[in-house]
């Protein structure tokens, strides 16, 4: 089976800035967090935790694992990439179609949403194989997860991936 989480609380986050690829750390609400959430995934056997590179993703499965549990750094989960939005507070621009896939607008420095899809269904194609029959757990971001829910659930009917929206340290199973 896959879990996958969204790491812990930032102070960006109590903020409502996108904070994207800036290597924000967790606060202390987001350390909380992911270590209740530890408790709450204490009886499952995972063979693996993988991570995305960015601090708060990676202390978040450094938590859960408390060094009893392998950690995979892979960078095909990081953040998207928001660019030249990164920083602003959600209202600050045209935030609903920055998720739409059907337009899939192109940015200067931005991911777009099916550049974001594509990197992360690679990622799942190649680990939906080897991992098939044991528990894996995705520790990723806000801006990832839509795209794991799409690969699973399909794109939403009104376009918008982030329809597929879970609050930090929320568990998710497929």
């Amino acid at each position: 089976m896959l879990y996958v989480i969204r790491h812990g609380k930032t102070d960006w986050n109590l903020m409502n800035k996108i904070q994207g690829r800036v290597d924000i750390p967790l606060n202390d609400f987001g350390i909380q967090e992911a270590k209740l959430v530890k408790e709450l995934l204490n009886q499952i056997h995972f063979f693996k935790i993988i991570s995305s590179p960015l601090i708060r993703a990676k202390k978040t499965a450094q938590i859960i694992s408390q060094d009893k549990i392998p950690i995979i750094i892979d960078s095909r989960i990081v953040e998207r990439d928001f660019g030249e939005f990164e920083g602003l507070n959600k209202e600050k621009f045209d935030y609903s179609s920055f998720w739409n896939y059907s337009l899939n607008n192109k940015y200067v420095k931005a991911e777009s949403v099916q550049q974001l899809l594509n990197r992360v269904y690679n990622f799942l194609d190649e680990y939906k194989e080897m991992y098939e029959k044991k528990n894996v757990l995705l520790v990723t971001h806000a801006g990832v997860i839509p795209a794991i829910c799409c690969y699973f659930k399909g794109i939403p009917k009104n376009n918008n991936i982030f329809t597929y929206h879970f609050k930090t340290c929320e568990i998710i199973k497929f």
